[in-house]
Parts: structure tokens; sequence; C-alpha cells
């Protein structure tokens, strides 16, 4: 894995991220604050998207949360209609911080499962995951199996 962060200086910058590479500092996504956006490939993480229709190689946005102190990486997608999940740029979370909501539909999620709990998505439906490793200061895109 690589230990270079990614630019993220700019405030509308999305940086794409590789598999195995950094995404950005741990201290970047703080406990139930703002969403960390980002990019990635669909080729990179393959074995979490197969059941969405994209192109071979589509260029997907993604985000990371910080929920209890965990990180978790999501693809920026509602399960309900394929749309982005954020209302403001980053801005992820109910009001009460309790659950990720969808700004077009009201779709909730649990923030460490992406479990849907709320709204009009179908039963058993939930984000997109992606796996994610946190180490020595830094947040990784994990290879996809």
């Amino acid at each position: 894995m690589s230990n270079e962060p990614q630019n993220t200086e700019i405030d509308d910058f999305e940086p794409l991220i590789q598999a195995g590479h950094v995404i950005c500092s741990s201290g970047s996504v703080e406990d139930l604050g703002d969403g960390f956006r980002f990019m990635v490939r669909s080729s990179d993480i393959a074995s979490q998207v197969h059941g969405i229709d994209h192109r071979v190689d589509a260029t997907l946005p993604a985000f990371l949360i910080r929920h209890d102190g965990q990180v978790h990486a999501y693809l920026n997608r509602c399960a309900h209609v394929a749309m982005e999940l954020d209302w403001q740029p980053g801005q992820f979370l109910t009001q009460d911080k309790s659950a990720i909501i969808c700004a077009s539909h009201d779709a909730q999620y649990l923030p460490d499962t992406g479990e849907c709990i709320s709204g009009p998505c179908p039963r058993g439906a939930r984000l997109i995951k992606l796996d994610i490793e946190e180490k020595e200061g830094q947040i990784f895109l994990c290879q996809a199996v």
C-alpha cells in the first residue's frame, strides 16, 4: 500500500483513489462529523459492485464517515434510487447524527452496516460498503478480492 496521502487541499476536489492507496489521513474524518468524499474506479472495487449497473471501468463517488470511533466507507449511492446521498458535499448524517440519510428520498441507513432502517428502500437494501483499513494515521482503500 502507498503511504503517500492524496491531495485534498481544494474544497471541491474529490480525489480518485486506487486500491491499496491512501484515501486521507485519519484526522480528516471526525466522529459524527462531515464525511470525506472521494472517487473510486469500479475495477478497483469489483467484488463490491457486481450487483449494480456501471461501465466496466466507471468512476464512482464514495465517502468515508466515522461513527463510534470506527471509519466506514460506502459508495455515495442510495439503495432506493441511484442518486448521491449527501444534501451538501460531505453532509451524510441525519440531524441527530444517528443515521446516514438520502437527501432526495429520506431513506435512512445504519452508519456501521449501511442497512436501510427507514424510508422507501426495498426490504433488505443496504449501501455498498467498501473495504478500508485504518493504520498509522492513514485510511487506505483495500484491494478488491
